[in-house]
């Protein structure tokens, strides 16, 4: 009976400090504030202890409520309670606080602590081992075959995957996913002709270069800027080239937030050129140097293009509900649209679709893609000439062509 009542006591205490707390977090008047305060004149315990306690809290809280959560450290008050209180917050109400802070107390005190309970892709960039997946000579060259497909042909799973894309091996495909006829039907067709911006396009890993060529190696950025006038002048599409380096961190070469620091510039790019319908996230890839990923379009030496989607899922644990796409069907629809018109007028323009199993930030779009240009063992002149069929790819289907035929 007495731990019941004692219970009922701690309980009753601990509402009423949130409500306390909650009223002074939501701005109440300072006249009510100090009456709180000068409440402890009248109460019978008058330790400096819990003086200092709460006094910090209620006068502080409102400011400093993430940091007492989020810090080791509390620089406006010596109370001796509060760093109690503040490690129990983070270990009983809001673990998730803790397992920050060792997350970024780096990442051997982080696995060595949490080896047994954290999956292996929460510290798996979004650009790790991507390049290590693409060393099959034969997957690589397997292209188009110069011809448009009928619906019943798409309709099938199991030839679009024959046919179309390569699956990293990290993530899986579902039926409902690969909906051919639903895929190839959807209308992503948009009003050109007009003043404002209609294509963004950016570089996430600005700093990849190609092959060398009259002592000069040019780098993904000018491909490009070669993309956005052939837009431009040939097809009159206004485009938006962002021409930022992610991908560079004081000089030095740093992936790790490449898509977070890309992913922001976008979206303040959007929100500034409402008029944008498609997004464009332009790399170059890399292989094998056995493996030559060249054309010929118009005669000229052009690097073969690869269209890249991510799914948010991983094959052994599922769908990452962090990583959620609201536009994932829309951007596998854009793709495999644009692959289809690709075969139909240049059959060995493009490899197969590569899908991999995080977000790669093309939620950010309906019709967002990212596109692979060439590799490091092509020229920079001949990722230019893969330029001008793809933006004349771009152009049919935003016209409204269709990428199939129904019979």
């Amino acid at each position: 009976m007495q731990e019941r009542n004692l219970k009922v006591i701690e309980g009753l205490l601990f509402v009423l400090f949130i409500l306390l707390w909650g009223l002074f977090l939501s701005g109440g008047s300072g006249k009510v504030k100090r009456r709180t305060l000068s409440l402890w004149q009248y109460l019978p315990v008058h330790t400096e202890v819990f003086h200092d306690f709460f006094e910090n809290s209620i006068r502080k809280g409102q400011y400093e409520l993430t940091p007492i959560l989020g810090y080791d450290t509390y620089e406006g008050g010596k109370g001796m309670l509060l760093p109690f209180f503040r490690n129990g917050m983070q270990e009983e109400l809001f673990p998730i606080q803790r397992f920050a802070l060792d997350y970024w107390k780096g990442k051997e005190y982080y696995k060595a602590k949490y080896s047994d309970t954290v999956p292996d892709y929460f510290t798996e960039s979004d650009d790790q081992s991507v390049e290590e997946k693409k060393k099959d000579p034969g997957k690589m060259k397997q292209m188009g075959t110069g011809r448009a497909y009928t619906i019943k042909e798409l309709a099938s799973y199991s030839f679009l995957l024959e046919h179309f894309y390569i699956v990293d091996e990290t993530t899986s495909m579902t039926k409902q996913d690969l909906n051919g006829t639903k895929l190839v039907t959807m209308d992503l067709s948009a009003k050109l002709g007009k003043e404002e911006p209609l294509v963004l396009i950016y570089h996430t890993h600005g700093s990849e270069t190609y092959k060398k060529a009259n002592g000069k190696e040019g780098s993904v950025i000018e491909v490009g800027t070669a993309l956005t006038k052939e837009l431009e002048n040939v097809y009159g599409i206004k485009t938006v080239h962002d021409k930022s380096v992610y991908d560079m961190v004081d000089g030095q070469l740093d992936r790790n937030a490449a898509y977070n620091f890309a992913g922001d510039s976008v979206e303040a790019a959007l929100r500034k050129n409402p008029s944008v319908k498609v997004v464009i996230d332009l790399h170059r890839d890399s292989v094998e140097n056995n493996i030559h990923l060249r054309t010929k379009v118009n005669g000229k030496s052009a690097a073969q293009i690869m269209f890249f989607n991510g799914v948010s899922r991983l094959a052994s644990k599922g769908d990452i509900g962090y990583l959620y796409n609201p536009n994932k069907e829309a951007n596998l629809a854009f793709s495999l649209q644009m692959q289809l018109l690709c075969g139909k007028y240049y059959p060995d323009l493009t490899r197969r679709i590569y899908i991999k199993g995080y977000r790669y930030n093309l939620h950010l779009a309906k019709r967002a893609m990212l596109v692979e240009v060439g590799a490091q063992n092509n020229t920079v002149e001949e990722a230019k000439n893969a330029m001008k069929p793809l933006a004349e790819m771009l152009y049919r289907l935003l016209s409204g062509e269709k990428s199939y035929k129904k019979n």
